[in-house]
């Protein structure tokens, strides 16, 4: 069986790959000769490196492992030994995914009292503090452009990338889940300054809810920022500073938070070969009679505000995250260029730019679909606020697209029938109660996206077409990985 996670000779001949700071090894030679060095059984070897893993990680793991290399049941949590028995023989497909996340509020329900990821969405997306780490005290959000940008320069509060993995060990000189050597970015100031702004944009995005519903999540007044209460008028007063905003369409390969690497033990000096990361999965579309496989993508609405010193821009993307809500998130990445690179062709940017006032319509899009989403996920006690049951990172984005322009570009849509009319439901609710919007057409436009989105569960006939062409439209023009560069034409042009 060919290694779905296997890399390509050809990464490298590029400068923009930049494989002079970020040497590549493949998952499964890593594991090979870690498990060979250490001198012990398989099944012992993966207990060891699985010890310290988060479980909220270690789910999109038992999909990333080689099928010789998957976790036994028996070694698992009791509430995952289930799954691990799903993938013990294969990938993961849309139609796996969108079965758990059907069936996983009711397999594990979240009680009133819950915490953590299962905590209240519409708390987390309305809310007017930011926590600076998990343990810390949450502190007011700016209300002035002067004010956010002192808390950004002295803000020196945010945690290391992948603290929240919960203190992940080295195994002796062997693998580690991080990805040492590389560097963010941008700035430490800059990236407490996105997760800021973020937070501004979720709290303005708030300010459409009926007031007894924002009540609810202990928010009595509305939220203002320079004056202003709603995040097109913040657009509006960005673009009147000199500041320039667009938006885009993003789709990159999802490595779920997890990052890996290994010492590089042929160099001289201490350096670190990174290990790409990434869950294959069955596409259900078929290519000269075998079924295509691929890579799953996170996707996401990015959001550019580029101030006019043109200093360093605030990165924000919208999405349905694991992170709990449905919102504006800090795009705060550690610098991987065989990933999340902006430039080199690693991130794909389907469709065009959004700007303007295609812009000023997207956010309200934005904020109707957070209203909902949010809503909805705390009137249901919807686990990890409602994340894969109302749509995974590719669904929300995609609804965004959908809405804004009639059509979508990103493979695969999961969002199935029953919680496309649940979110129907509570729009309907929503806007009975007083939900405010800012265009006319945004309701009117949501609707229809949640009518025509392409659901790619069962795909046949004439859909597969449209579902190909989506499919090789969400995958990054450059990657290092074989099946990207399948579906992308980079080994037809080698």
């Amino acid at each position: 069986m060919p290694d779905p996670l296997a890399l390509s000779s050809a990464w490298g001949a590029s400068p923009g790959d930049q494989t002079d700071i970020a040497p590549l090894l493949g998952l499964n030679a890593v594991l090979e000769t870690s498990w060979l060095r250490k001198g012990i059984s398989r099944d012992h070897f993966l207990t060891e490196l699985l010890t310290d893993l988060h479980q909220r990680r270690l789910v999109p793991l038992l999909a990333m492992l080689p099928k010789r290399w998957r976790l036994g049941a028996a070694a698992l949590p009791d509430h995952l030994r289930k799954l691990a028995e799903l993938l013990e023989g294969g990938s993961v497909s849309p139609l796996l995914l969108a079965a758990l996340a059907d069936d996983l509020h009711h397999l594990f329900p979240v009680q009133d009292n819950a915490t953590g990821a299962t905590a209240d969405a519409l708390k987390r997306w309305t809310a007017t503090t930011v926590q600076p780490g998990p343990d810390a005290a949450g502190q007011p959000l700016p209300q002035s452009l002067k004010a956010w940008k002192e808390q950004a320069d002295h803000g020196q509060h945010e945690q290391a990338h992948n603290a929240a993995a919960g203190g992940l060990r080295q195994l002796g000189a062997d693998l580690v889940w991080q990805n040492h050597g590389l560097q963010n970015l941008q700035s430490a100031a800059s990236r407490w300054g996105n997760t800021l702004m973020a937070q501004v944009f979720n709290a303005l995005g708030a300010n459409h809810l009926p007031p007894s519903v924002r009540g609810t999540s202990g928010r009595d007044t509305p939220f203002l920022f320079e004056g202003v209460s709603t995040s097109q008028q913040l657009l509006e007063l960005l673009r009147t500073r000199g500041w320039s905003c667009k938006a885009r369409v993003r789709a990159s390969v999802a490595s779920f938070g997890l990052g890996a690497s290994c010492p590089n033990t042929a160099a001289t000096t201490t350096t670190w070969l990174q290990v790409p990361l990434a869950v294959p999965y069955r596409t259900g579309l078929l290519d000269q009679g075998e079924e295509l496989e691929a890579l799953l993508p996170h996707c996401s609405l990015e959001l550019e505000l580029t101030p006019p010193d043109a200093q360093a821009p605030t990165l924000l993307q919208y999405y349905q995250g694991t992170e709990g809500f449905n919102g504006w998130a800090a795009m705060n990445d550690l610098h991987r260029p065989w990933q999340n690179d902006r430039t080199n062709g690693s991130v794909a940017y389907p469709g065009e730019p959004i700007e303007a006032a295609q812009l000023d319509l997207a956010l309200d899009l934005c904020d109707l679909m957070a209203a909902v989403h949010n809503s909805a996920a705390t009137q249901g006690k919807l686990r990890t606020g409602g994340y894969g049951a109302l749509g995974f990172c590719i669904d929300s984005t995609a609804l965004i697209e959908q809405a804004l322009t009639g059509r979508c570009h990103l493979f695969p849509l999961t969002l199935g029938g029953i919680w496309r009319e649940r979110l129907r439901e509570h729009l309907e609710q929503l806007l009975d109660q007083g939900l405010r919007v800012i265009d006319d057409t945004s309701v009117e436009r949501y609707r229809q996206a949640l009518d025509t989105l392409p659901c790619d569960l069962h795909l046949h006939g004439n859909a597969c077409a449209g579902a190909l062409e989506r499919l090789r439209a969400s995958q990054p023009a450059h990657s290092p990985f074989l099946l990207v560069r399948r579906l992308n034409g980079e080994e037809h042009r080698r």
